[in-house]
């Protein structure tokens, strides 16, 4: 017997595919009568802007003559409330590919009316997106004269989920004190939020109107001044982050065959990256995957000081080239600044998806990214997708409730950035949520006040009035306080009473 009675499934099936084929087929696994809702062509021009290439009665023909359906219906404009068709359908579960975001407050509600949700892997290397953007391609490749890529998620991906997973590498190697062994402690036990914070800092300071991203060395050089590192220990840190991103890099073998085919037939190929590490050091990544990248144009923001986001990358890299827009085809991974701006200027786009995570695994991150072991087992089942593999996080046999928040507001605190002994200021969500978290990292939190003091300590919380503060030893005051405005009234009372600023701190 199957686990429910009614399912339903809602999607586009746009250029139906096997993606769509083993998303219906999964679901009529699990159920005895499957529905499908198939999307109009005007609710798509809605949902995503354009058209669908297939008109919806050829698409719902398609979907219905699946020997895995037992019913289409049509879902509209105005008639796409997933709450009101299953009032009119009362499926016992929605089963929904992997990539599908949206369903924050909708799951809570289907419960209630005792349905479920599941999520099925999405087969991210077919997707109707990514046939059209194939179809789109190989015409353009044909077409035009240069080709510009994208470097990370494009033609190189890495073994860690996401960027700050070298920096969680690199706490783990730090943790060895044989490993530059004139590193301050402090540095080896906190660097992961070291790096990502003052990387933060250093865009604060530096990524001015005229300039578009930091460098490398300034980022590092935030960090010194922080720490009262030497030059001799920056170098070897930056030294490190070098040999960790070059031992995680994966090249995506489609893209880098694609972009060999084009040098071949003749085609001037160049590379355009947003990122802080300099055109040389690039390269120096690159080469370590394929030779290919050796002499290849390579045009880095770092260096260029002017970025994709804005257009002025493309138009810095369009000066230097002598390149004429309108024979110029950019390839890339970002919707806004590999896509949207190029369009802009008149160059033509193929979107890049492959090395994406599926939302879920976006989310998990958002909670455990600093966790090497979630680091390495989200970015393995990526590698595993860009080999054609269909699989998702259920993949996994230690998932973790994937509603559970560690540290709730303060799971993303910097903590590793926090001196050791700590004036906590603010006992609402926050301030308990960080003050948990302090417990946990070998923090000394000399007082915790708040202004409501005599309420929170009938919590239970052992809080104290604010005026205890001048009576306290510490290094440094945190303001643990959702608000940033409120953030900004305690930080002016504070150095009212003669705290020195910069021993206030708070994000």
């Amino acid at each position: 017997m199957k686990k429910y009675h009614k399912g339903y499934v809602q999607g586009t099936f746009d250029l139906f595919h096997v993606g769509h084929l083993n998303l219906l087929r999964r679901a009529k696994e699990r159920c005895d009568y499957l529905l499908v809702g198939v999307v109009s062509d005007e609710l798509n021009e809605v949902y995503k802007g354009v058209s669908p290439f297939v008109p919806y009665q050829e698409r719902s023909e398609v979907v219905a003559g699946c020997r895995y359906v037992d019913e289409v219906i049509k879902i509209d404009v105005g008639h796409d409330d997933k709450l009101k068709i299953w009032e009119e359908h009362h499926f016992d579960c929605h089963f929904c590919g992997d990539d599908h975001g949206g369903w924050e407050g909708l799951i809570d509600e289907l419960h209630k009316r005792d349905s479920e949700v599941e999520f099925f892997p999405y087969t991210e290397t077919t997707s109707s997106t990514r046939i059209k953007e194939e179809l789109k391609k190989r015409l353009l490749y044909h077409q035009d004269d240069v080709m510009s890529f994208d470097v990370f998620d494009t033609l190189v991906t890495r073994k860690v989920a996401t960027p700050r997973g070298i920096f969680a590498l690199m706490q783990q190697r730090l943790a060895d004190e044989s490993v530059l062994p004139k590193l301050p402690l402090r540095v080896r036990k906190g660097f992961y939020d070291m790096r990502w914070y003052y990387e933060s800092v250093a865009r604060n300071k530096w990524q001015k109107e005229l300039t578009e991203d930091v460098t490398f060395v300034q980022i590092y050089q935030c960090l010194g001044d922080a720490e009262g590192l030497s030059s001799e220990q920056l170098q070897g840190l930056m030294d490190l982050e070098l040999a960790v991103e070059r031992e995680n890099l994966v090249g995506i073998e489609d893209n880098i065959s694609q972009l060999k085919k084009l040098l071949a037939s003749g085609h001037r190929v160049i590379l355009i990256s947003d990122m802080y590490l300099s055109g040389d050091h690039i390269r120096s990544l690159l080469v370590t995957v394929d030779e290919v990248f050796s002499n290849l144009p390579i045009y880095s923001s770092a260096d260029m000081l002017k970025a994709k986001w804005s257009g002025n990358g493309y138009k810095y890299v369009q000066k230097q080239e002598h390149l004429n827009v309108f024979r110029w085809v950019h390839t890339g991974d970002n919707k806004s600044s590999d896509i949207g701006q190029a369009q802009e200027l008149g160059i033509k786009t193929v979107y890049y998806n492959g090395a994406a995570l599926t939302r879920r695994e976006g989310e998990l991150l958002t909670k455990y990214e600093g966790d090497i072991h979630w680091q390495l087992k989200v970015g393995d089942l990526r590698l595993r997708r860009l080999k054609g593999q269909d699989v998702s996080l259920d993949a996994l046999p230690d998932l973790p409730n994937e509603e559970y928040v560690p540290f709730g507001l303060a799971n993303r605190y910097p903590v590793g950035v926090l001196a050791d002994r700590i004036a906590l200021y603010g006992a609402g969500r926050m301030g308990r949520d960080l003050y948990a978290r302090l417990q946990k990292q070998d923090k000394t939190v000399v007082c915790w006040v708040d202004k409501q003091a005599d309420a929170r300590q009938s919590q239970g919380l052992k809080v104290e009035s604010v005026d205890h503060l001048l009576q306290k030893d510490f290094d440094q005051v945190v303001v643990a306080v959702k608000s940033r405005e409120k953030s900004c009234e305690i930080f002016v009372e504070l150095s009212a009473t003669g705290i020195e600023k910069e021993k206030i701190f708070w994000t």
